[in-house]
């Protein structure tokens, strides 16, 4: 009788250890890591999404971590896929590992959902002859180079630059600079003619007179730029802005991320949500796992083709 005691007592034991091992396992909190610094537009957007979530769940908080050292992206793909700790990135991952095969490529993570859009503007300086878009392109391509465009090593901003030659069939001449800094402080000091910035500073600076706007990349009918007609509208076949997505370590499951993916659809269709990316010049725009994956395959595809052009022209190296 003893003995059957306290074999039931061993197996109480062992079946409360593994039901504390279970809850264990559900996370007391989401982590989104954002490789980027606190109040950065990045950072900005996902918080937004975070407070939405966690307004209308019952479920885990969402909590948004700011971490920029160099190997933040790597660290989080070798992670264990336990639906705990997810990544908050841009395309500029694909830009990365297009320009340079030693970084991550975005297979190396399992797609979740994408977020939001960020529309930029393309303005030249505010003292340029012929300041609108059609004029400056049919100038340009009768002389290659003819126009300038202050660029930084970022890979998203040099991705960006070569679709705009790709759809317009030029050859911008590219001044390097260390930072974007930098780089607004050329266009603002009619050092180069054109460059790509946020709606903001383009808003801001056209108010003073410092720029002209003269397109930008994809609609946003809330922008105080609204006024300023797209690319499509110009009757240009390109549309695109500074994506934001969630992924997470390769080989999480179905589950968690269909979980996941629900959650943040929900938030983004609350209207608090929309008006909070308006003030930050970004729009909602949503794509689940399997849009993400095919957007992920397409963008690639289509870079890699402009890219490949650029080397035949000799205008950019053979990535590594």
């Amino acid at each position: 009788m003893k003995i059957s005691s306290l074999i039931l007592a061993l197996l109480f034991v062992i079946c409360l250890t593994l039901d504390e091992a279970k809850a264990a396992k559900k996370c007391r909190s989401i982590k989104v890591i954002v490789p980027y610094a606190v109040g950065t537009a990045t950072d900005l957007i996902f918080r937004a999404y975070g407070q939405a979530i966690n307004r209308q769940s019952a479920g885990s908080l969402i909590k948004v971590l700011n971490k920029t050292h160099d190997t933040v992206i790597e660290d989080h793909m070798k992670r264990a896929p336990d639906g705990c700790q997810f990544l908050g990135i841009t395309q500029s991952l694909v830009a990365q590992f297009l320009l340079d095969k030693s970084v991550p490529e975005w297979s190396n993570f399992t797609p979740v959902v994408m977020l939001s859009r960020s529309p930029l503007a393309i303005v030249s300086r505010a003292n340029i002859k012929d300041a609108n878009l059609t004029n400056l392109i049919e100038s340009a391509l009768d002389k290659p180079e003819m126009i300038s465009l202050g660029e930084t090593s970022n890979a998203l901003e040099r991705a960006f630059r070569m679709q705009l030659e790709d759809v317009f069939g030029v050859s911008f001449k590219v001044t390097n600079f260390k930072n974007a800094r930098q780089s607004f402080s050329a266009l603002l000091t009619h050092k180069v003619d054109l460059g790509l910035v946020s709606l903001s500073a383009a808003k801001r600076r056209a108010d003073l007179r410092q720029v002209k706007v003269l397109a930008v990349t994809d609609a946003l009918a809330s922008s105080r730029l609204s006024e300023v007609a797209t690319l499509q509208e110009q009757g240009v076949n390109a549309a695109f802005g500074v994506d934001r997505i969630l992924v997470a370590p390769q080989e999480t499951s179905t589950e968690i991320v269909t979980k996941m993916s629900k959650r943040f659809k929900k938030a983004a269709e609350d209207p608090e949500l929309e008006q909070a990316l308006s003030r930050l010049s970004t729009k909602i725009f949503f794509k689940n796992p399997d849009e993400l994956t095919q957007y992920f395959e397409n963008l690639s595809a289509d870079w890699s083709l402009i890219m490949r052009k650029m080397i035949t022209k000799g205008r950019l190296q053979k990535p590594g």
